[in-house]
């Protein structure tokens, strides 16, 4: 009587991809023979499912439905330096009984998973089948330490990431080591001479994330207006902090430049949910359009009115009548000139993203807004020369007007 559990996820895996148990048992010729398997999420149950052999002696059961269900990341813009992101990661564990017996079948031994960790992701394929956590975790015993270990973003690494003084910018990471959890921002100037350095020390759970506006540093540390204003670019850099480790705990220092370009046009800056669960963002400083889709609602009424004993045809009087329009607002927003590379990561991560937002008011405030494009090249010089992107958006408030 014994369950062997074979397979498991990552400790830390996207949940917008499989989530794979493999077993076995040494029972499994018993009469009416079956795998019970309970899955638990934060500690309560949440799941049970019967689960019969697939082959010889294996069953297998795949969670990620389930705990992708238990999953959300919300856009937080409080201000806060860094947020926990405990609504985008959620504990989880399998118990598999084995069942069987005749006339009725009884639950007889039982094994318990590992605690694992499913994180607000959903991967391509081709991405999933790479996946290792540790590219993207820092940790003091994380052999990858230092420039292997990633932000959780696809931006090219080979090109400038700007921000301007007022626009706000979000990053993520994973940490490995839960409550030990820093990041060190230094200031450059031009001629990449260091203006201030900080370290803040945060008490994180294994997915922060960081606000890295240029305001919001100011506002949480003792870098000051002053020190941006001479900045030519900052470095964001991770780091997990429990000791005891191996390694140094270190992630990928991450350039920011500041965007101090004066620009002709009023600029858009998008905020989208990529497929990390963590939040991008471009700046589309190129002329926008804005346009509307009216629908009108009424009725045709029948021509003239009475007049004491007389019937007449007024010219006031009209045919046609509405009682009622709406109005949905349309956006087209277009890049500057961009790398092909820039313009790859830009389609590909937006226009794949279930949740997207328009900052407003410098930063201020956020408005949730609907993709339109159906579909997307990823374009290169060789074929396209110079590259521009045009994004269609929509707006998701409707105006709708007085009934007469």
């Amino acid at each position: 009587m014994a369950i062997t559990i074979y397979d498991e996820p990552q400790l830390i895996a996207p949940a917008g991809n499989p989530l794979v148990f493999t077993f076995s048992s040494d029972e499994t010729a018993q009469p009416n023979f079956s795998f019970v398997v309970e899955l638990y999420i934060n500690g309560d149950l949440r799941l049970t499912q019967e689960v019969y052999r697939q082959f010889n002696t294996l069953g297998r059961i795949d969670v990620s439905e389930a705990v992708q269900s238990t999953l959300s990341s919300p856009l937080i813009v409080d201000g806060t330096l860094l947020t926990f992101y405990d609504s985008a990661i959620n504990e989880y564990y399998i118990i598999v009984y084995e069942k069987y017996g005749s006339p009725t079948p009884q639950i007889q031994a039982s094994a318990t998973g590992s605690t694992l960790y499913g994180i607000n992701a959903a991967l391509r394929h081709q991405d999933f089948i790479n996946w290792d956590y540790l590219l993207h975790a820092v940790s003091s015993n994380n052999p990858n330490s230092g420039s292997g270990v990633t932000w959780l973003t696809d931006w090219p690494r080979d090109r400038k990431l700007y921000v301007g003084n007022d626009e706000r910018l979000f990053m993520g990471i994973l940490n490995g080591d839960p409550g030990y959890f820093q990041v060190r921002y230094r200031l450059y100037d031009i001629n990449n001479t260091l203006i201030v350095t900080h370290t803040e020390a945060f008490s994180a759970n294994q997915f922060p994330v960081v606000d890295a506006s240029p305001q919001t540093i100011i506002a949480n540390t003792a870098i000051t207006q002053a020190n941006f204003d001479d900045c030519y670019f900052y470095e964001l850099t991770p780091r997990g902090t429990q000791a005891g480790g191996s390694y140094s705990g270190g992630g990928e220092p991450f350039n920011v430049y500041m965007d101090r370009e004066c620009k002709r046009y009023e600029t858009r800056r998008l905020h989208w949910l990529n497929k990390y669960g963590v939040w991008d963002a471009f700046t589309f400083s190129l002329v926008s359009t804005d346009s509307s889709t009216v629908q009108s609602y009424g009725y045709q009424r029948e021509k003239g009115v009475w007049d004491d004993t007389h019937y007449k045809y007024p010219r006031y009087q009209g045919e046609k009548v509405d009682f009622a329009k709406t109005s949905t607002d349309q956006l087209v927003l277009n890049s500057d000139w961009i790398y092909e590379s820039v313009q790859q990561w830009l389609v590909r991560s937006l226009m794949e993203s279930p949740s997207v937002y328009l900052e407003v008011e410098d930063g201020t405030a956020f408005e949730p807004v609907k993709v339109t494009n159906t579909s997307y090249q990823l374009k290169t010089r060789r074929i396209d020369g110079l590259i521009k992107e045009q994004i269609t958006l929509e707006r998701t408030y409707t105006y709708t007007s007085q009934l007469n």
